[in-house]
């Protein structure tokens, strides 16, 4: 990342946290860390998470899991352990110094640093980075869009047979070298995701949640599926320059879905932290119960609703836009969040470069129903809307399923999964699942993160898809083709990425409608409280008092 963008990324920050402050301020929130005199190490890190998908490195992908495998699966280059803007900086992890790339930027050798163990002792071998990317394809991983642009990946893809060309290793020398069929701005993002960390050759392609060795600071000891997991150190790893060895001997994580009761396990003292989203109705009363840490760009995100455009009655792109209208954004940051969110209609956060604010929709419900009267949809059709078990979720499917009712739709039910199963279900093509509740939170800082994985027709898959509106617009996958092969988000870049973000927003395929602000709530107990951009709370650096 060059300096300039670094500093396009600072200013876009500073903007965002402008906007927030006042909000910030009336809560009493957190700085950016806590201060205090005298501190010790935390031992044992007791955590509360709402729900994981996977403790696989080719298969987790949520933001829940993200923040706990950072830790236990270090990729090639990764990202630096500090607060701010300086954490979108790509340093080296496994490698022993950021690649080589050639002047036409489709070549990238890497050296492996020496020494390499994982968690049970055996070395970290240059062609397990190879596997790992095979075990992606083997595995219908939910990361498998990303590396098609190898050379050879596409076909062995199709066929999970023979090599991957594209990428050649010699484990004597510790050296990668990956061929790109042509050049992506994003690549090394790309490979600081956890989809590509390597792991031991021959590791079945059948998830392996918890069981596969670690390369990072720690291991998973153990796993109760949909219960809790545990996290120990990895006696094997060297901490580097950029990958610290971490504070807590052991992270017992719990999983509870229920916000009310995530916070009480704090409060009691069976915790020692959470990022449950509290409840509106608590959140003033919980500041003198712990530390309410408030931040609002760590992860960048958005929430929105989604309608799938190959179902009626939301292949008629009026009915889209009618949706967007008849939501009450600024009402919804005040159900769902207790105002602790910015009302948003565009896909990408405004602390993108890229970002420049749309207002195509304004809240208006007659110009809905006259929209949707324009259309000739069926009115009494069925219509599901679908939400995940967790608060939020079910407020806002709530909340979306009277709006559908004030614009005129007549028989408008609610469909509430399993967190653990949700995403897979909407995001299998046979499910049809027709509209509801959806989060993105970035995995790399680039807008290919959000308009390729979530709004590109080609990334389309059968299942464990991510494009809940199953979304193909030609003309748009053009554009979006063309301008990924840009290396840097110059100016004219991020004026072509806008120019694709209002495309697809005038079609409609989501309803945007919150960046949501960050509650993080610790025991009055811990310090030493930082935000890593990308991953949030950065536990490796927590401390009590």
């Amino acid at each position: 990342m060059t300096g300039k963008r670094r500093w396009t990324w600072l200013l876009g920050v500073l903007a965002m946290a402008a906007g927030f402050s006042m909000m910030i301020a009336a809560y009493g929130a957190a700085g950016t860390k806590t201060k205090t005199t005298s501190t010790k190490p935390v031992g044992t890190l007791r955590a509360v998470l709402d729900t994981i998908d996977y403790l696989d490195p080719q298969q987790a992908y949520t933001a829940q899991s993200f923040w706990a495998m950072w830790d236990v699966y270090t990729t090639l280059v990764t990202y630096r352990h500090v607060d701010g803007p300086n954490g979108f900086k790509i340093v080296p992890g496994l490698a022993a110094s950021l690649p080589t790339v050639s002047a036409n930027g489709r070549v990238y050798k890497f050296k492996l640093r020496k020494g390499l163990r994982y968690s049970n002792g055996k070395p970290v071998k240059a062609s397990d980075f190879k596997y790992a990317i095979k075990r992606e394809f083997l595995s219908t991983g939910q990361g498998v869009g990303f590396y098609t642009g190898i050379v050879g990946a596409k076909k062995f893809s199709k066929s999970l047979k023979g090599d991957i060309p594209g990428i050649k290793a010699n484990n004597p020398k510790r050296t990668i070298t990956i061929r790109l069929v042509s050049p992506r701005g994003d690549f090394l993002t790309i490979l600081a995701l956890g989809f590509a960390a390597p792991v031991p050759t021959g590791t079945p392609p059948a998830i392996q949640n918890g069981n596969i060795p670690s390369t990072g600071p720690y291991r998973i000891s153990n796993y109760d599926p949909n219960r809790s997991f545990t996290m120990v150190r990895n006696k094997y790893f060297k901490p580097t320059k950029f990958v610290p060895r971490g504070g807590p001997n052991r992270v017992e994580v719990s999983l509870i879905g229920d916000a009310n009761s995530a916070v009480q396990k704090v409060i009691d003292g069976q915790a020692d932290y959470t990022n449950a989203a509290i409840p509106p109705d608590r959140i003033a009363s919980v500041k003198s119960k712990g530390t309410l840490f408030l931040h609002p760009t760590a992860p960048a995100n958005t929430y929105y609703i989604w309608m799938n455009t190959t179902v009626a009655p939301f292949t008629n792109v009026k009915v889209r836009q009618a949706v967007n209208y008849a939501l009450d954004r600024k009402e919804m940051q005040r159900i769902v969040w207790g105002g602790l969110g910015r009302a948003t209609q565009n896909v990408l956060p405004s602390t993108y470069p890229s970002y420049r604010k749309l207002n195509l929709y304004p809240h208006s419900m007659s110009k809905a129903r006259q929209l949707l009267n324009q259309s000739g949809v069926n009115k009494s059709q069925k219509i599901t809307v679908w939400a995940r078990a967790v608060s939020d979720s079910e407020a806002v499917a709530t909340y979306y399923q009277g709006v559908l009712k004030s614009m005129g739709f007549t028989n408008v039910v609610l469909n509430i999964l399993p967190r653990t199963t949700y995403y897979t279900t909407i995001g299998n093509v046979n499910t049809k699942a027709q509209t509801g509740w959806a989060r993105w939170l970035e995995d790399y800082p680039h807008p290919l993160d959000w308009f390729e994985v979530l709004l590109y027709g080609p990334r389309i898959t059968a299942q464990d898809g991510n494009n809940y509106a199953y979304f193909d617009n030609k003309k748009i996958n053009k554009e979006i083709e063309a301008v990924r092969k840009a290396p840097v988000l110059t100016p004219a870049v991020n004026a072509k990425w806008a120019k694709i973000e209002k495309q697809i927003m005038q079609q409609a395929p989501w309803a945007p409608w919150s960046n949501r602000v960050w509650p993080e709530f610790f025991s009055k107990k811990m310090s030493c409280i930082h935000v890593q951009p990308l991953f949030g709370v950065d536990w490796l650096r927590l401390c009590k008092k």
